[in-house]
Order: structure tokens, then C-alpha cells, then sequence
């Protein structure tokens, strides 16, 4: 029995070994089960933070949605986007809602949401204004709307408090991962340090060393299985690359969202410099140098920018980059998150590009008012001097010679002064055009010997047709004279000496074209494209070619009004122009014509009537303006016609009641108090259905042109016109009416 017992003092030795390993084991146990609630917390502060981003990002795309679904309206009167602004507006509340509840413990996100919400009110009572707008007042009232900077300003206020509040998360979801990195790395060291005791006491004794394992072993088990549920909360966040960098900037970790945004595996870019993920010019700046340098600076650097995957395609990214120190201040890393608002930027970006599309063509459209008015004046002017000049040609043959030049001269420049006010008058889209199914081929196969008089020897041309080009619907004189003065440009622009390519094919300008093209519509176009080697232009002179009396040449050597007339012409014919150039590179300008229904592209002309000489019939000359009046009036006498006048429409019909023997109305279709040519001749024809009816105008009126064409059956003299060509016009009228009564 003495032998069982041991000394006394090994006992107490016994009791300072196990004691202190009793209480560094109960200290590991705390720390196991402390360690828990807190990774739970960070994980539900986590997914917060995940769940306020991502309702943050929702609202901001619903109301770009809006905003682009009711501009889109606007614009195009298209149902498909107003349903698109209608299903924005309606997340719109569901998403603030969301995001109350959310931020109701953060006082400060609170403050923005109020504000946020404010402005997002009032931006969507902006948006139905331009809808009741357009309803009420039509299109025109509505894209004065669209045009204020109270929609811009409103929704740029409104993405930079939705990004503030962005922003705020996404620093508070750093700061929790980096406290729940601190925790791990915290229990980390204490299981080291509580090994490295255990190995002390080992020494002490076998038992005490296998309890010291034995702890050792189950606090590492409760590690790895902390560390493996921090890692699938933070590989849970797909739409967020998560990852760590050394202070160098070498990855050290790497979540699944990284691996998905950017395209690396976590083995194959683990050590790697962050620098990768910049572009090359980004990279050749310094940039990756500079936000490390921001973020070990300030704390925090925070930017927007493109990126570069693996496979080398760019994204537009979000990016957070936090310093992150120990409990001694040291630099330890840097926590970034990375997230893809590619989608974001392309939609603003479509959204400038529409606004900027829009704007520039109510410019033209203004211009295009005013020219046209000008015009319309200016013919009337021209009509009498010209007329007058030929009068006193005719009735004074005996002029001195003196006298005769300068009559010569006087009649020249009136000529150049209608051609200019054509040329207004096509940009302006208010010419009387007269189109015919045509085949584009075979009009520039017609009109080369005289493109290649008009560019010089010096120029080769070649002549590119597609084959099988369908058949367009065009005034032919007025192509034909576009396709001159592109020619002409191209010479010009090569000074002579180069190479001119005029092609034809078959095209088709979808709705993703359209969109970024006001005022075009999707559908079969034939392209006729007059490309040169010259020496191009710059972006901006692109931007103004077509404005009328905009020329880059001497003076003295171009009105400015050849590429204006092309644009008018086009448009007026229901299709689309565009200029692509360099410069130093050359010039190209694409024409699109509407294909026409008819199948085939050789077309027959109409046989030209056999007209007679005047035999005394009566013709009614119905102008507001006396001194053209006068003057239509004597040449029709001069030419055989008995003539009476009437200077509106009310007299034209009294004269009618008394004179039933009126063989023809000659009619301006502007006339003052009330009633205009086409609803006279409407009238005169409702009493006297065989009356034939000879319209004039300065102006292409919406009485007898729709659409930018003739109405069928329209006789039409546009001013100022000449003796020969009213002779012809008036035989023609009456010559029509006598062969329909033949038949």
C-alpha cells in the first residue's frame, strides 16, 4: 500500500502541468464557441449587403428602362416601347419598397433612399408628362420634352445617389469580410500557439501531450469547417468578383464570382498581379500602380472602367479596392470587389447616341423649314424676272447690242438663282417629285460617258453593279442629279487625279440599325454608293455636310448646296444617306432607296402624246400675286390662248357661272382666303367633271404631293417656268383630256 502512493511533490507538479492545460484547453473551447454566432452574423451582414446592392441595381435598371421605353415612344410611336416604360415604372415602387425595408437600421442610407425616392417621383411625372404631351399635342410637343435637361439631369441625380448607396454597401460588405478574415487569421494563431504548448507540456508527460493533441485536433476540425462555410458565403456571391491581393498586388485568394466574371480558375491565377485584368493602354498608364497607391493612401479606391477577361474580351466594371491593416496598423493586403455594369453603360450609351440622333435631325428639319420658305419667295421673284427678261427678248428684237448683253446676262443669273433655289427647295423635301419604277443599274450604265465628261481624264471610274438589283422608285432626273453632284464632289475632293467607285446592291436596314437612326424605317433598300481617294473629312465637317451653303471649298468655287440637295432628295424619297470618311482616307456616301414592289427592273417608258398648236381655247389664270399674273397671262395670249384672271379662288368660280366656255384652269395652288388651287380645282370639277386643271407653285404643297410624290394624275408647271415649257404643259393638259374622251 506504501508503494501505491506517490511523493507529494510530483503531485503538485502533476497539478501545475495539468492546470495550465486545463485552462488553455477551456480558453481553445471559448474561442471554437465564440467563433460561431460571429461568422452566423458576418454571414447575414453579408447577404444583407448582397441583398440591398442588387436591389439598388434593379431599381436603377427599371428606370432606365423607363426612361428608354418612353423615349423610344416618343421617338418611333412604336407600342413595344411604351410597354417596356410601363414595366419599368412598375418595378419602380416594389424596388423602393424592397430597399425601405432593407435600410431601415442604417440612418444615413435612410436619408438617401427619402431623397431617392423624391427624384425618382418626380423623374416619372416627367416621363408621363411627355407621354400626355404627346397625345395631346402630337410628336412635335413631345420631343421638346425629350430635348429639356430636366429628364437628364433628373436621372443622372438619380444614378448617382443609387450608386452612392452602392457604393456605401459595398464598403460595409468590405469592412465585414475583412473583420471575418481578421477573426479567422485570430483563430488561426491561438490554435498555433495552443499547439506549441501542448508540444511544451509534452515533455511533462505521454497523457498530458495526448490531451493536448486531442484538443488540438478538434479545434482545427472546427477551423477548417469556419473556414469552409466563410468560403461558400463568399463563393455564393456570383455577381461579385471577391478576392484578395498581397501588398504588392499579387492574388492570394479568389472567389466563384471572380472566376465567372473574369474566366480564371482560382489554381491558375493565384500569384498572379492584378495588373492583367487592365487593358493595355491602362496598363502602359500605370494605372494598377495607382489604385494600390490610392487605396494604401486613403483607405479606399473606388472607379468605373473597362476590363479585360481571359479570353480577351472587355467588360465595364465597378470596382472597390480596401486597404487592409492589422491590429498594429501594418499593411497586410487589399480586399477588392468587382462587379460587370457593362449592360448599364451600353444603355446610357444608346440613350446619348438617341438623344444626339434626334437632335440632329430636328436641326435639319428647321433648316430645312426655312430654306424652304425662302425658296418658295424667291420663285415668285424669279419667275417674274426671268419672264419679263424673255418678253422683252421677244417684243424688241431690235435692241442695241449693248442692251442685248446685258439682257443675256440679267437671264443667266437668274437662271443660277433658280438653280440655287431647286437646290433649297430639294433640301427642304418640298419638291414636286414625279418617281417611276426604275432599275438602278441600268440609270448608271446610262449616265457614264457623262460622269466620266464631268470628273476629267485624269479620274479613273469604275462601275460596280450588284446583281439581280431590284427596282427603286425615284424621280429620275433628280437621281441622276444627285449622282452628278456626288461625282463632282469626289473630283473636287481628289483634285483630279484618283479613282471614283459608283456601286449598286441589295440591302436590308434592320431594327437594330434603325435605332440609332431617327426617321428611318427597317425593310429592302438598293444601295447606290459614290466612294473617292481624296482627302476625306474630319468628323466634325461629317457632322455638317449636309447643311445647306456648309462648303469646306474656296470661295468661288461651290454654293454648299450639291450635298444638301442629295439629302433632300433621299429623304424626300422615303430613304436614308450617309458619309463615311477619313481623312487622308477618302470619302464614301451610301444612298438608300426603297426597293419597289414591281419585279422587273426594265422598265418601259411612256409614249409622249402628239401635241397640237393652240386653237383659240380659253384658259382661266387663277395667281395672288399680280405681276405673276400679268405675265402668265400675256405669254399664254402670245402663245394663241384667249386668257382671263382671277386672283382667288372665290372670283375664279363666279367667272366660272359666268363663262361656260372655259377650256382649262391654270391654277397656283397657294392662294389666299381660305381655299387653296386643290380644293378649287375640286370644286370646278364636282360642276364640270371633264375640265382639265393645270396646277403651278413655287413649293411642294401637301394639296397634291403626299409623301414627298405627285399625286397620280397631276398636272404640274413649277416656277418660274418658261414660254416653251408653259406651251408644253398647257397642250399637254388639254391634249390628255381630248385622247381620255377619244377612248
Amino acid at each position: 500500500m506504501a508503494q501505491s502512493h506517490l511523493p507529494s511533490g510530483l503531485w503538485r507538479r502533476l497539478a501545475l502541468i495539468v492546470l495550465p492545460c486545463l485552462a488553455l484547453i477551456g480558453l481553445q473551447g471559448y474561442q471554437a464557441l465564440s467563433l460561431g454566432p460571429d461568422l452566423t452574423n458576418n454571414r447575414e451582414l453579408v447577404v444583407h449587403a448582397f441583398d440591398v446592392i442588387t436591389t439598388a441595381e434593379a431599381l436603377d435598371r427599371a428606370m432606365q428602362e423607363a426612361v428608354r421605353g418612353q423615349h423610344g415612344y416618343l421617338i418611333t410611336g412604336d407600342d413595344a416601347h411604351l410597354a417596356t416604360y410601363r414595366d419599368g415604372t412598375h418595378k419602380v415602387p416594389v424596388l423602393i419598397a424592397t430597399l425601405a425595408r432593407l435600410t431601415a437600421n442604417n440612418p444615413q442610407q435612410g436619408r438617401r433612399l427619402s431623397e431617392l425616392e423624391r427624384g425618382i417621383t418626380v423623374e416619372l411625372a416627367q416621363l408621363e408628362r411627355g407621354l400626355e404631351a404627346r397625345e395631346r399635342a402630337g410628336s412635335s410637343a413631345a420631343l421638346e420634352i425629350v430635348q429639356t435637361n430636366v429628364g437628364r439631369d433628373a436621372m443622372a441625380a438619380i444614378s448617382s445617389l443609387i450608386e452612392s448607396m452602392i457604393t456605401t454597401e459595398n464598403a460595409l460588405l468590405t469592412q465585414r469580410l475583412a473583420r471575418a478574415a481578421e477573426a479567422t487569421r485570430s483563430s488561426t494563431y491561438s490554435a498555433l500557439v495552443g499547439g506549441a504548448v501542448a508540444f511544451a507540456v509534452m515533455l511533462l508527460g505521454i497523457v498530458l501531450t495526448l490531451v493536448t493533441f486531442r484538443n488540438a485536433d478538434r479545434l482545427g476540425a472546427e477551423r477548417r469547417a469556419s473556414e469552409q462555410r466563410f468560403r461558400l458565403f463568399v463563393d455564393g456571391a456570383a455577381d461579385h468578383a471577391l478576392f484578395m491581393l498581397d501588398p504588392q498586388g499579387r492574388i492570394v485568394d479568389w472567389n466563384a464570382g471572380a472566376q465567372r466574371l473574369k474566366g480564371y480558375a482560382a489554381d491558375e491565377i493565384t500569384g498572379q498581379h492584378f495588373s492583367r485584368f487592365f487593358t493595355e493602354e491602362d496598363q502602359k498608364a500605370g494605372l494598377p500602380q495607382h489604385v494600390l497607391q490610392v487605396a494604401a493612401r486613403e483607405g479606399k479606391f473606388v472607379a468605373e472602367g473597362w476590363r479585360v477577361r481571359k479570353d480577351g474580351s472587355r467588360f465595364y466594371a465597378s470596382t472597390v479596392v480596401t486597404a487592409l491593416h492589422d491590429a498594429k496598423g501594418q499593411l497586410i493586403g487589399f480586399a477588392k470587389i468587382a462587379r460587370d455594369v457593362t449592360e448599364r453603360a451600353q444603355h446610357q450609351e444608346a440613350l446619348e447616341q438617341a438623344r444626339a440622333a434626334l437632335a440632329q435631325s430636328q436641326k435639319m428639319e428647321a433648316l430645312g423649314q426655312l430654306t424652304g420658305g425662302m425658296a418658295h419667295d424667291f420663285n415668285n421673284i424669279l419667275h417674274v424676272i426671268k419672264n419679263a427678261i424673255e418678253i422683252v427678248q421677244a417684243r424688241v428684237p431690235a435692241l442695241d447690242p449693248s442692251a442685248v448683253k446685258y439682257l443675256e446676262m440679267a437671264k443667266r443669273n437668274a437662271d443660277r438663282a433658280a438653280g440655287v433655289t431647286r437646290r433649297l427647295l430639294a433640301f427642304a423635301r418640298r419638291q414636286p417629285l414625279d418617281p417611276k419604277a426604275i432599275s438602278p443599274n441600268n440609270l448608271i450604265q446610262n449616265m457614264s460617258d457623262l460622269l466620266r465628261h464631268a470628273v476629267g481624264e485624269g479620274i479613273d471610274i469604275e462601275i460596280v453593279l450588284g446583281a439581280g438589283a431590284w427596282a427603286i422608285a425615284a424621280d429620275t432626273n433628280q437621281l441622276e442629279t444627285a449622282i452628278l453632284n456626288l461625282a463632282v464632289n469626289s473630283r473636287d475632293a481628289m483634285q483630279r487625279s484618283g479613282k471614283l467607285t459608283i456601286e449598286t446592291a441589295n440591302t436590308f436596314l434592320d431594327e437594330a440599325y434603325v435605332a440609332t437612326h431617327p426617321y428611318v424605317k427597317p425593310g429592302q433598300y438598293v444601295m447606290m454608293a459614290v466612294s473617292d481617294t481624296g482627302v476625306g473629312m474630319t468628323k466634325e465637317v461629317v457632322a455638317r455636310a449636309f447643311e445647306p451653303f456648309f462648303t469646306t471649298k474656296e470661295p468661288g468655287h461651290g454654293t454648299g448646296l450639291g450635298l444638301s440637295q442629295v439629302f433632300g432628295f433621299v429623304k424626300q424619297s422615303g430613304g436614308h444617306v450617309t458619309i463615311y470618311s477619313e481623312p487622308g482616307e477618302g470619302t464614301t456616301v451610301k444612298l438608300y432607296l426603297p426597293r419597289h414592289g414591281t419585279k422587273d427592273a426594265a422598265l418601259l417608258v411612256e409614249a409622249q402624246p402628239v401635241l397640237q398648236a393652240a386653237s383659240g381655247e380659253t384658259v382661266l389664270v387663277v395667281e395672288d400675286d399680280d405681276d405673276v399674273r400679268v405675265f402668265a397671262g400675256e405669254m399664254l395670249e402670245e402663245l394663241g390662248y384667249r386668257v382671263v384672271t382671277a386672283p382667288d379662288a372665290a372670283t375664279a368660280l363666279k367667272m366660272f357661272e359666268k363663262q361656260p366656255d372655259i377650256d382649262l384652269l391654270f391654277t397656283d395652288i397657294g392662294l389666299p382666303n381660305g381655299m387653296n388651287g386643290r380644293q378649287l380645282a375640286d370644286e370646278v370639277l364636282r360642276r364640270r367633271p371633264q375640265m382639265p386643271v393645270l396646277f403651278t407653285t413655287a413649293y411642294a404643297h401637301n394639296a397634291i404631293v403626299h409623301h414627298g410624290r405627285l399625286d397620280p394624275g397631276v398636272n404640274l408647271i413649277v416656277k418660274p417656268f418658261t414660254r416653251a415649257e408653259l406651251a408644253n404643259k398647257v397642250r399637254l393638259a388639254l391634249g390628255r383630256v381630248a385622247q381620255s374622251a377619244a377612248r
